[in-house]
């Protein structure tokens, strides 16, 4: 490529951030989103892992995802009040494993 030809190149740069959202559910399930907060101290008992979910969580087939407005809300707040830019449209894809959850 010509010197010339990298004039006409710009660079973009995205981020791709992670954070938690204290909602009431999770993202895509009606099962309840917060963990139990018990450390094993003062008789408060940790809950067993894979107890808080739904039939869409466990990947049953047929099952279909109920995008939590409430998260959604909380997101589209965040990315407004930090100055980005919001995409007019959003996908997800769902990421199946064959494996348990330790």
């Amino acid at each position: 490529m010509s010197p010339d030809g990298y004039e006409r190149i710009e660079p973009v740069i995205g981020l791709e951030v992670h954070c938690q959202l204290r909602t009431e559910a999770k993202l895509f399930s009606s099962a309840p989103a917060q963990p139990d907060a018990g450390d094993g101290a003062n008789g408060n008992q940790r809950e067993r892992p894979n107890t808080r979910t739904q039939p869409f969580d466990l990947g049953h087939p047929g099952t279909l995802p109920v995008l939590n407005e409430q998260a959604l809300v909380l997101a589209l707040r965040l990315g407004l009040a930090t100055g980005c830019r919001v995409a007019q449209r959003s996908s997800f894809s769902r990421k199946h494993y064959f494996y348990p959850d330790l």
